[in-house]
């Protein structure tokens, strides 16, 4: 019924020591140092006794009665270097085999069951802690298991545990003690988890069995390779995936409840190592060399080699894997490439020594496997025209022929009115040219030139105010149609042509192609361009003959537009009162007659 302590403590300095005491647990009644009563006796507001002790080697006993509790929980502040134990009707746990403690002792009374029945409902003690025991199956190349005791109840008491090990499980993390399969935790009353790490034995099937106990509860999870497949059994599963969207089955058991585990290894499958997930083919054609860059993304199974063939006359200029530059060299037109397992970015770049022609392909590569994800970019410079282009489907397209379609069909049919001189070949020309302004400008100077018509046959019974108000309307018309020519005129002299390219994200400069599904050497792309100084030469011409025709057709325009007069006086009307005086006063009077003479008659 009493515990005696006997601690051998080494002091150099004086120093406050840390006693083996709590209010919580056991307080000793009598304490001696050197076999005198003790003096420098302090206890905190947390419970713990403190004792002041002077430089020497000193003997204290601590005695007093233990409580009358099942278990009690003996802490060790300063951990000694060794302890040893004699007990009578207790157990002591946290005590190693060669004497070295754990952070705390645990005494538990040795009672038959029916005492243990008589005074458990009697004894006045604490709730026991209660801990949450969480095992995760780690099976990759090598079997893992991730253990960790989480504390469910409220800090204050330490906890003292034996968390039976797997079948095959080993623990590897330092300072654990195993006994009997077994793992011996001892958590601080302040401690919140504990945490170890180990092995597990590779077999076909594991099993997991939540042991009958009301100190802890058991959770399990599952985290599998794709390397293996695992067929559970037993309770069903409560969680599928984890946070991050993987899959990694929860059980949550009850006490004896179990799962098994049938783990097997999936045949390999014929087929290749190595795939091409990405492949992006970037050229930049110049006027004597051609630059190009290839970017993959390989992703392979296992390491190795593979190999790249570059175009005829092609000189490799770097190698990257990942970002890093890698002194990798050209063997004719092979380019060997290291392979690692998963997934790696490489990027090569070369210079051909021909420039771009009127009829430019890509240059030919062959990557040695079938890819999926196939672009190729085609930048140009801004000394190009592009006439014709093509390559696979989903690319860009000249949507100019299109227009110009348009513009003959236009052209034709204006051809064959008679209220203008322009013929066919006149409209198709004027089109031609304003092809590279917006379609209102165009619409606007064929409006004025068709207005123009009309004005010469415009009845000469129309008003004077609507006379005066078409005269101004179509004088500002013609000031607004001669800025849209001069403007077409300078935009192509000196501006770019705009073939109207588009599709895919391409520009007049910038060409994409795109295949989902390509062979080892991806499909090539195709250009017809000529220097821009031929569009400059064109446009010059196109400007120089509608100046001509342009003096023409204001000389047209303005016998149009002077035809029955520039503009009309609007006389001021009278009232009707003083035109009904002005029309009486202008009527005859009749003269007086003389009167008859009759003898005359």
């Amino acid at each position: 019924q009493t515990l005696s302590l006997r601690l051998e403590v080494h002091a150099v300095e004086p120093v406050a020591v840390p006693l083996p005491a709590n209010v919580q647990h056991w307080l000793p009644v009598q304490v001696a140092v050197d076999g005198q009563p003790a003096e420098g006796l302090f206890r905190t507001t947390s419970g713990e006794l403190w004792l002041e002790l002077a430089p020497g080697r000193h003997q204290l006993l601590l005695s007093g009665p233990l409580p009358g509790r099942s278990a009690v929980q003996l802490p060790l502040p300063l951990r000694p270097h060794r302890v040893e134990v004699r007990a009578d009707g207790w157990t002591v746990e946290g005590v190693h085999e060669d004497g070295v403690p754990d952070g705390q002792l645990e005494l538990t009374r040795i009672r038959s069951e029916t005492e243990q029945q008589e005074l458990s409902a009697l004894e006045p003690s604490l709730l026991p802690p209660f801990v949450r025991v969480e095992r995760t199956l780690l099976l990759g190349l090598e079997w893992q298991v991730a253990s960790r005791v989480v504390r469910v109840s409220p800090p204050g008491r330490a906890v003292v545990i034996e968390v039976p090990l797997l079948e095959g499980e080993s623990v590897t993390t330092e300072g654990l003690r195993v006994s009997d399969g077994k793992a011996l935790v001892n958590m601080a009353p302040g401690q919140s988890q504990f945490a170890w790490h180990s092995v597990l034995e590779k077999r076909p099937e594991l099993k997991l069995i939540a042991p009958q106990t009301t100190e802890w509860s058991e959770l399990w999870r599952a985290d599998v390779s794709p390397i293996w497949h695992a067929q559970t059994g037993g309770i069903p599963v409560i969680h599928h995936q984890a946070s991050g969207g993987q899959w990694l089955p929860e059980w949550r058991p009850w006490p004896g409840e179990s799962v098994s585990l049938n783990v097997t290894r999936p045949e390999g499958v014929e087929g290749p190592t190595l795939t091409i997930d990405d492949s992006r083919l970037e050229v930049s054609p110049g006027k004597r060399a051609t630059d190009s860059a290839l970017s993959l993304s390989i992703r392979s199974s296992q390491g190795g080699q593979h190999s790249l063939t570059l175009p005829e006359h092609a000189s490799l200029q770097a190698v990257t894997i990942n970002g890093s530059p890698q002194p990798i060299r050209q063997e004719g037109r092979k380019v060997t490439l290291p392979i690692t397992p998963g997934k790696q970015a490489v990027t090569l770049t070369w210079r051909e020594p021909t420039g771009i022609t009127t009829l430019f392909r890509s240059p030919s590569v062959d990557l040695g496997v079938p890819s999926v994800n196939s672009a190729t970019t085609l930048k140009l410079g801004q000394d190009r025209w592009s006439l014709l282009l093509g390559g696979p489907r989903l690319g860009p397209a000249v949507q100019f022929w299109g227009v110009l379609l348009v513009i003959v069909l236009i052209a034709l049919g204006l051809g064959r009115t008679r209220i203008t001189p322009l013929r066919t070949w006149h409209w198709l020309l004027l089109g031609i040219g304003l092809s590279q302004s917006p379609v209102w400008v165009g619409a606007t100077v064929v409006g004025w030139l068709l207005l123009l018509g009309w004005r010469s046959r415009l009845s000469s019974n129309t008003g004077d105010s609507s006379f005066n108000l078409a005269q101004i309307g179509l004088a500002l018309l013609t000031l607004l149609a001669l800025n849209f020519l001069f403007s077409a005129i300078q935009q192509g002299l000196l501006g770019l042509p705009d073939m109207q390219i588009a599709g895919n994200g391409s520009s007049a400069y910038q060409l994409n192609w795109y295949q989902d599904r390509a062979a080892a050497q991806p499909p090539g792309v195709w250009l017809v361009s000529v220097p821009l100084m031929a569009y400059r030469l064109l446009m010059l011409a196109w400007a120089l003959w509608l100046a001509f025709a342009l003096l023409r057709w204001l000389r047209w325009g303005w016998g149009c537009y002077s035809a029955q007069g520039l503009w009309r006086k609007i006389e001021r009307r009278p009232k009707p009162e003083k035109m009904a005086r002005e029309k009486q006063a202008a009527q005859p009077t009749a003269k007086e007659q003389p009167p008859t003479d009759p003898w005359t008659e």
